[in-house]
C-alpha cells in the first residue's frame, strides 16, 4: 500500500520525460523557440517598438533561422501525440500548444505594425511578415537624394517652391467649419463682454484669444517639409519621422484627400502629410509621375523649354494656351480631372484643380511624347489645336507681355507672365505677322 501513491506520482513525470526522449531533441527547439517567440512578441507590444526593435537586431533573425526546424518539430509532436494517444497535461504537447497560440498573436501584432507603412494582408505569414518589417525598420527613409535621383518639387511651410520646380497653389484654404467657429466664438466674446463685470474682462478676453489661436496652432504642429523626386514621396513633419513612399509602388486609388489639407498616400509605406499647401495639386502630381506617359520621365532631369503656359481668351472662353515652335494649343479652364483621364485612362476622385497643373508636369517629357500627350488633352477637354502656317500673329497687339494671334476668323489673346515673355518672344518671331 505504501508503494502505489509513491509509483502514481511518478507515472506522469515518466511520460513526460519519455514523451521528451522520442522527440530526440525537439523538446529544446520548442524551448529555444518559445524564448525567441516571447522577446519579439513584448517587443513589438510596446509603444516604442521601432526603436526597441534596433536595439535588438538579433531577435527577428534569430526567429526567422529556427522557422524550419520549429515547423517540423511542432509537426513531429502532432504526429506522436495522435499515435500514441499522449495524454493533454503531457508537458511537451502543452508547451506545443501554448507556442502556436503565441505564434498567432504574434503574427497578428507583425502584420498590425506591417501596415503602418502600408497593406498588411491577412494572408501574410508570420515568417514573411517579419522579413517586411525587418526590412522597413532597417531601411530608413532619407531626405536626401539618392544618385540617379531628380527633385520635381518641393515645398514646405516658409518658403514658396524653388526655382525650376512645377507650381503649386501655396495658399492655404481655410475649412468653412472653422471659418464658422471662429465667427461663433467671435460673437459669443462680444456677448459675454457687455455681461461680464469690468474686473473680468482682461480674463475672457485672454480666454477667447488662446481658444481661437489654437486651431492655428495646431496647424502650425502638424506642418512640415515635403518633396517629389523622380521615384519618391517625402514628407519630413516638424514634429515626427520622415515618412516616404516609393512611386511605382502606389497602386491605383493609393492616393487620397483625407481633407482640403491632408494628403494620404499607400504604396510599399502609408505616407500621411498634413497642413500641406496645395494638397490637392500635389496629388494629382503624384498621380502623373507613378504612372505612363510620366512614370520615370523625370529622371532626365531636363524639361521641356521650347514651350510657353499662360492663361489665354479664345473668344469668349477662358483657359490656358500652350505655345510651340509649330503651333498652340487651347484648354478651356475647368477642365483639369478630364486632362488628368486622358493621360493616365482613369478617372479620378481629385476636384478643385486646373489643367494647367497637368499641363506644366508634360514638360518633363521629350518634344515629340509632350506635344502626343497635349493633343490628348485637347481632345478630351474640347480644346482647340492651331498650327503655325495657319495662323497669324499681331505683334502690335503684343505690348506688355499681351499676345493676339488668329486662325480662320477666331482670335486667341492671352497676357504672359513676366517670367515667361522672353520664351514666347523667341517662339513667336517665326510665326506669321
Amino acid at each position: 500500500m505504501s508503494e502505489r501513491p509513491r509509483s502514481s506520482t511518478v507515472l506522469p513525470r515518466a511520460a513526460g520525460s519519455d514523451a521528451e526522449r522520442q522527440l530526440e531533441g525537439r523538446a529544446e527547439v520548442l524551448e529555444a523557440a518559445r524564448r525567441s517567440h516571447s522577446e519579439l512578441e513584448q517587443v513589438l507590444s510596446h509603444w516604442r517598438w521601432r526603436r526597441r526593435l534596433l536595439r535588438r537586431p538579433e531577435l527577428v533573425p534569430e526567429l526567422l533561422a529556427q522557422e524550419e526546424a520549429l515547423t517540423e518539430a511542432l509537426e513531429r509532436v502532432r504526429r506522436r501525440a495522435a499515435l500514441e494517444s499522449w495524454a493533454e497535461d503531457t508537458p511537451v504537447l502543452r508547451e506545443a500548444r501554448k507556442l502556436l497560440a503565441r505564434r498567432e498573436r504574434l503574427t497578428r501584432l507583425a502584420r498590425r505594425r506591417l501596415g503602418a507603412w502600408g497593406r498588411a494582408h491577412p494572408e501574410v505569414s508570420l515568417e514573411e511578415a517579419l522579413t517586411r518589417l525587418e526590412d522597413q525598420v532597417r531601411r530608413p527613409e532619407s531626405w536626401a537624394l539618392k544618385p540617379g535621383e531628380v527633385l520635381v518639387f518641393e515645398d514646405d511651410t516658409w518658403r514658396r517652391p524653388g526655382p525650376g520646380l512645377a507650381t503649386v497653389p501655396t495658399t492655404w484654404e481655410l475649412p468653412p467649419r472653422l471659418v464658422m467657429g471662429l465667427g461663433i466664438l467671435s460673437a459669443l466674446c462680444f456677448l459675454l463682454l457687455l455681461l461680464v463685470p469690468a474686473r473680468a474682462e482682461p480674463a475672457v478676453a485672454a480666454f477667447f484669444v488662446l481658444t481661437a489661436l489654437a486651431p492655428m496652432s495646431t496647424r502650425l504642429l502638424r506642418s512640415g517639409r515635403l518633396r517629389l523626386t523622380s521615384e519618391r514621396l517625402l514628407w519630413d513633419p516638424l514634429f515626427g519621422a520622415l515618412q516616404g513612399v516609393r512611386l511605382g509602388s502606389i497602386p491605383d486609388g493609393g492616393v487620397r484627400l483625407e481633407s482640403s489639407e491632408e494628403l494620404f498616400v499607400e504604396g510599399d509605406r502609408v505616407l500621411r502629410a498634413r497642413s500641406v499647401k496645395g494638397a490637392t495639386a500635389v496629388a494629382v502630381l503624384v498621380e502623373l509621375h507613378r504612372q505612363p506617359p510620366l512614370r520615370g520621365a523625370a529622371r532626365s532631369g531636363v524639361r521641356l523649354e521650347r514651350m510657353a503656359l499662360f492663361p489665354a481668351k479664345l473668344g469668349r472662353r477662358r483657359g490656358f494656351c500652350v505655345l510651340g515652335p509649330q503651333g498652340l494649343s487651347f484648354i478651356p479652364e475647368g477642365k483639369g480631372p478630364q486632362a488628368l483621364r486622358a493621360l493616365t485612362g482613369e478617372p479620378t476622385s481629385l476636384r478643385k484643380f486646373d489643367s494647367d497643373l497637368v499641363l506644366d508636369a508634360l514638360r518633363w517629357l521629350p518634344e515629340a511624347e509632350f506635344d502626343d500627350c497635349v493633343m490628348r488633352v485637347v481632345e478630351a477637354t474640347g480644346g482647340a489645336a492651331w498650327t503655325r502656317v495657319d495662323s497669324r500673329h499681331l505683334p502690335g497687339a503684343s505690348a506688355r507681355g499681351r499676345i493676339r494671334i488668329e486662325h480662320a476668323g477666331m482670335t486667341l489673346t492671352g497676357r504672359v507672365p513676366w517670367d515667361r515673355q522672353e520664351t514666347v518672344e523667341r517662339l513667336l518671331r517665326d510665326w506669321p505677322r
